[in-house]
């Protein structure tokens, strides 16, 4: 068997399990299987992939390591993927003000202003009286379905340092940090972000951000301030400059106009109300300015949205959500519901719904409507199936579909190093 052949990851790791990993204690993990025929836009795209997380743990020698990797073949082509593979060793006190030491090597995962992505390279965490600090340097390289990012160097610190309660104010968090990113070019970046609460009232506030000296300009920012306005409810007034995590949206983020792919700025006043002691209501007003392909921002836009959300005896859960924005010519409007419930004690569903109208200048008008369906299927404790199908009907473009399972395998031996 080709060792690049997709059910290979989950083969393989099995039986490592069945040899040595149920005799040595710490080992825990899953192990996926997955077949899907996905269409977007103009292509149909079969898939099989084996997918593998496993993680040991020593803690007489204060060791950890881990592994995360995906074999697929869709299209006729195999592919491999190493998302992780460190080792990492704890030191519980050092020369250094006492402070705690970790020191990981090997392929990292790491998530920032810059993206989430892989770095092959050193991570040192500093931890102890209420300071912790953070080092790190190697090569980033990129994760497919995200945001991302590679380069040559990248290396860096953030420095998380505690406030204490001052009158007036409640305890808080200052973030410092620097990076320094190198390709054809060298570009510094600064961080920095602040977190706060009210000693007395209900009040929390948070900024933070990422400033560039060299062109000497904000690349992203975020701020709030939200408190309590009746024993009910609570109000947030927030601002975001926002670039979204994932190139492939989720169901329901694609069909709300706020998850641009691009780059844009909102600002947004939310009012929260428990209607309830099981039913939850929400009211948000924002404005947006939208990235354009010349740089800066335009495209000024108003939105509403109104949400709902419960839960009903048995543990069925239920959340709806209208929405509208109205972006230059630009417009959408649409509702979008979900509901789960338990089928049996062993098979849960989640059944998710939207209908959209579109108005756009590049398609014109686009009537929409979305249906989605996941079963959970327990099989016994450690093993479970997850089926699921998604349709797409668009009166102006091509439909979507998805149909796919997922057979899953979950392990933890960590509780056997407990035993005499």
């Amino acid at each position: 068997m080709p060792v690049s052949y997709p059910f290979a990851v989950p083969v393989f790791l099995l039986a490592g399990l069945f040899f040595t990993g149920m005799a040595t204690a710490g080992l825990s993990g899953r192990v996926d299987a997955l077949m899907q025929v996905d269409k977007r836009a103009f292509a149909d795209q079969g898939q099989i992939e084996g997918r593998g997380d496993l993680l040991f743990v020593d803690d007489e020698r204060r060791l950890r390591s881990g592994l995360s990797l995906a074999l697929r073949r869709r299209e006729g082509v195999n592919e491999t993927r190493l998302y992780q593979l460190f080792v990492e060793k704890h030191f519980p006190q050092t020369l250094f003000f006492e402070q705690q030491l970790d020191v990981s090597l090997g392929r990292l995962q790491r998530a920032d202003g810059l993206g989430f992505y892989i770095l092959d390279g050193a991570r040192l965490h500093m931890q102890g009286q209420g300071l912790s600090i953070n080092a790190y340097a190697g090569r980033p390289g990129r994760i497919e379905g995200f945001r991302s990012l590679s380069a040559r160097v990248l290396y860096g610190v953030d420095v998380h340092y505690p406030l204490p309660a001052r009158a007036g104010m409640g305890s808080g968090t200052l973030r410092l940090g620097w990076q320094r990113l190198i390709d054809d070019r060298s570009v510094d970046r600064i961080n920095a972000g602040w977190h706060a609460s009210a000693a007395k009232a209900s009040v929390v506030a948070l900024l933070q951000g990422t400033y560039l000296p060299a062109q000497r300009r904000l690349e992203n920012m975020q701020a709030y301030i939200e408190g309590e306005v009746s024993e009910k409810s609570f109000a947030r007034l927030r601002f975001d400059t926002y670039r979204p995590s994932h190139a492939r949206l989720s169901f329901r983020q694609r069909f709300y106009a706020h998850y641009a792919r691009n780059g844009q700025m909102i600002l947004s006043g939310e009012w929260h109300r428990r209607l309830r002691q099981d039913v939850r209501g929400q009211l948000r007003l924002r404005r947006v300015w939208r990235e354009t392909t010349q740089g800066g921002y335009a495209d000024n836009g108003l939105g509403i949205s109104l949400d709902a959300s419960g839960r009903r005896p048995r543990g069925q859960t239920w959340a709806a959500q209208f929405d509208h924005l109205r972006l230059h010519d630009d417009q959408n409007t649409g509702l979008y519901f979900q509901y789960s419930t338990a089928l049996t004690a062993k098979r849960r569903s989640v059944v998710s719904g939207v209908v959209q109208f579109q108005e756009r200048r590049l398609i014109g008008h686009n009537h929409v409507l979305g249906l989605e369906a996941q079963v959970e299927q327990v099989i016994r404790a450690d093993l479970y199936a997850s089926y699921f199908v998604s349709f797409i009907h668009n009166s102006n473009l091509h439909n979507e579909y998805r149909v796919g399972v997922r057979l899953s395998y979950l392990f933890d031996d960590r509780s056997r190093s407990l035993l005499p």
